[in-house]
């Protein structure tokens, strides 16, 4: 709906005080004045109103696939037919838009083109657009903001941490480790198909869908190997600071996301398949990401907290394959559900890592008294999950979250110089 600019509202206010003064004081000389004034701003809403873009808007992303806080370049083209005008695109991004910048005359047979890039603040399927076009009479008199309502959706990885090797060692030869090839393959030896009615999102492969311009979907999968599990507590009870009712957020959760990513693709790398495990359900149709550990990548990306699950089932699957597990004040029945994914006794690394934001945790020291030792209640619940863990023979530590995750991985493999960064072992 085109309306006036601050502009053309005082001109318009100018102008009607100019005729009424021309008849209270008797001076003709001032209504043309008046006139044009009221004129000029009316004029400018019927030139604006008169021209309304009639465009097709698409964008491309690269990379196709984001990663949290890591730039992405955007380039967008629009095609149809548009006067000259400014531009502004919502992002998800603070503060919430980019631009404002111009755009060229857009004709049938030249569309017009631009680029920014923005930071990603939240992992997930995040939308970029619509594309806001404000179109000014010449005097900037009047304004008309077309909204395009074209939005493009691009998938969001949590940031990746490169972990250094640690305590869980490569498969051993015997276990029929997954070959090269499997764990290296090139996204042109992915073979793909179009996209189909009733395609489960998560085939999605989205650099040949970047690279093709319409949606494409996998039609093979990579071999599975020695397998591997990582639990993260998902249950909106295990951490304290979460806040918001209809979507929780929560600085542990987001570093538990961030480290459970890293600790995926360090165990892609070294040999392992990675099942990602969480008491609550899993995201329906995960897409999956491109390269190590894409489909836990993908299920990460959109995990959000959810109500506890008091009557989840115990795994079925559980035996002698490296557990990780990772979570902040899990309450002890959450502890159970976790111990019952390795037999006892299994020989294969179990490790926990509890994300703690107790502001005595970050003093500089390697080891400290648990606190629940000390005589301090504050944290029991902690407390106890780590003496659960350690009894059942898992490597156990706490750590804040001012700690990296290398930190937190040197201190699961025994590293005590590592700052900030309290171990318990069996």
């Amino acid at each position: 709906m085109p309306r006036l600019t601050a502009r053309g509202g005082i001109f318009l206010v100018v102008g009607v005080g100019l005729l009424v003064l021309a008849y209270a004081v008797e001076r003709p000389e001032l209504l043309p004045v008046g006139a044009l004034a009221v004129a000029a701003p009316l004029l400018g809403l019927l030139v604006v109103a008169s021209t309304r873009p009639s465009v097709q808007v698409s964008r491309r992303f690269e990379p196709p696939v984001a990663v949290q806080d890591e730039v992405v370049r955007v380039t967008t083209t629009v095609a149809g037919r548009a006067r000259a005008a400014e531009w502004i695109e919502r992002v998800p991004m603070g503060p919430g838009f980019a631009g404002p910048g111009r755009l060229a005359d857009v004709r049938l047979t030249r569309p017009a083109e631009f680029g920014y890039r923005y930071w990603p603040e939240r992992r997930g399927l995040v939308e970029v657009g619509p594309l806001l076009i404000e179109d000014h009479d010449p005097f900037a008199l009047a304004v008309r903001v077309t909204d395009t309502k074209t939005v493009t959706t691009q998938l969001v990885l949590p940031a990746v941490v490169r972990l250094p090797t640690g305590p869980v060692p490569a498969p051993a030869s015997d276990t029929g480790a997954r070959s090269a090839r499997s764990r290296e393959r090139s996204d042109d030896d992915v073979v793909t198909r179009e996209y189909r009615q009733g395609d489960a999102l998560r085939r999605v492969h989205w650099r040949v869908t970047a690279r093709q311009g319409e949606l494409m979907v996998r039609q093979d999968e990579l071999q599975a190997g020695p397998r591997s599990r990582l639990l993260v507590d998902t249950q909106r009870s295990g951490y304290p600071d979460a806040t918001g009712r209809r979507e929780a957020s929560s600085a542990l959760f987001e570093w538990a996301v961030r480290f459970a990513a890293s600790v995926a693709v360090h165990l892609d790398e070294r040999g392992y398949a990675v099942d990602l495990v969480t008491p609550t359900a899993l995201p329906d149709d995960a897409p999956h990401a491109d390269g190590p550990a894409g489909v836990a990548l993908g299920e990460l990306a959109l995990l959000e907290l959810g109500r506890d699950d008091p009557h989840r089932e115990a795994p079925a699957g559980a035996g002698a394959l490296p557990v990780v597990a990772i979570a902040s004040r899990p309450d002890a029945a959450t502890v159970r559900w976790m111990l019952a994914h390795r037999t006892a006794s299994a020989s294969a690394p179990a490790l926990a890592v509890l994300v703690d934001d107790d502001p005595s945790l970050l003093l500089p020291s390697a080891v400290r008294v648990p606190t629940s030792v000390a005589g301090q209640d504050g944290n029991r619940e902690v407390e106890t999950a780590e003496e659960t863990f350690a009894r059942a023979g898992w490597t156990v530590v706490r750590v804040p979250t001012s700690a990296t995750p290398v930190e937190a991985w040197f201190a699961l493999a025994g590293d005590r110089v590592v700052p900030e960064v309290e171990v318990r072992r069996a």
